[in-house]
């Protein structure tokens, strides 16, 4: 039974996003279920610690998982919340993924983790969102241009109500839980872990143009970048989410010791005009 006299919603949403694109999904899903007369919220786990998580996963009767598909798999910041999250006793659960084309099983990796933690992963998505992958290495077609971004939200808000409408009914929906997209998301997710561990360490600074506003600090999900000797540096525990890249107020973040190419255009912004990322860490010092 959920208790609403202190707070708790019917439904809790925790996700992680790194540019904005899994936050604009979760607060789709939220408007979804509000017109279906359910109570839901949503959580950034950046902000959000473990014991407050379980509090809700308690408290709550349906609890959803979302992230950003790198290389047909889980985020770390992800693998490491739901890793530290208690036993569920059968919870019912869903999970989805954003992605720009394709990711196979993306959502099917988070739902074996959540499945092996006992929760009752009942419901599964895929959201195909705009492509955040500016680093200058990889020519990818990304834009900024909010009104041909339109369609692409429009297709991802008529996924989010369907999702929403089957939680809502109870009817079991699992996109990409079986044997051929574990095969087709397995041949990206092999390589990506087995050569994870140097791609950490391919986020640096542009000396030349970093103008010390410590944005970067600010940001990191992973405290990836610190000050020593007044000078920003890194650590080598980049988990790729391109948040640091993309809102660099002055494209001064380096990839693989290359700068941004300003002939593409100014790095990708989030998924709507005016898109903010401290909203995915406001809470981060006064936990909610």
């Amino acid at each position: 039974m959920v208790d609403k006299k202190n707070g708790y919603a019917e439904i809790a949403i925790f996700y992680f996003s790194g540019t904005g694109n899994t936050w604009w999904v979760s607060e789709e899903l939220i408007r979804q279920f509000t017109k279906l007369g359910r109570s839901a919220r949503a959580y950034s786990i950046e902000t959000i610690s473990v014991g407050e998580a379980s509090d809700l996963i308690f408290n709550s009767e349906i609890i959803g998982f979302g992230y950003p598909i790198h290389g047909s798999d889980l985020p770390k910041p992800m693998k490491d919340f739901i890793s530290q999250l208690p036993e569920a006793s059968g919870k019912k659960a869903f999970v989805f993924c954003t992605q720009w084309l394709w990711s196979g099983d993306g959502a099917a990796v988070g739902g074996t983790m959540l499945h092996d933690k006992g929760f009752n992963v009942l419901w599964g998505e895929h959201f195909l969102m705009p492509n955040n992958v500016t680093v200058s290495i990889i020519s990818l077609p990304y834009t900024n241009d909010y009104n041909r971004l339109a369609g692409v939200l429009g297709r991802a808000a008529r996924r989010a109500a369907f999702l929403a409408e089957e939680i809502n009914a109870g009817r079991a929906s699992l996109r990409g839980f079986n044997q051929v997209s574990f095969y087709l998301g397995s041949m990206q997710r092999v390589p990506f872990r087995k050569v994870y561990h140097k791609l950490r360490n391919d986020i640096g600074i542009d000396y030349d143009n970093c103008i010390d506003c410590g944005e970067c600090v600010r940001l990191c999900p992973v405290d990836n970048f610190y000050y020593e000797d007044e000078v920003i540096k890194t650590k080598g525990k980049c988990v790729l989410c391109l948040r640091c890249y993309n809102f660099c107020p002055v494209a001064a973040i380096k990839h693989m010791d290359r700068p941004h190419l300003h002939g593409r255009g100014e790095p990708y912004k989030g998924p709507v005009k005016d898109f903010d990322p401290t909203v995915l860490i406001e809470k981060k010092e006064q936990k909610v």
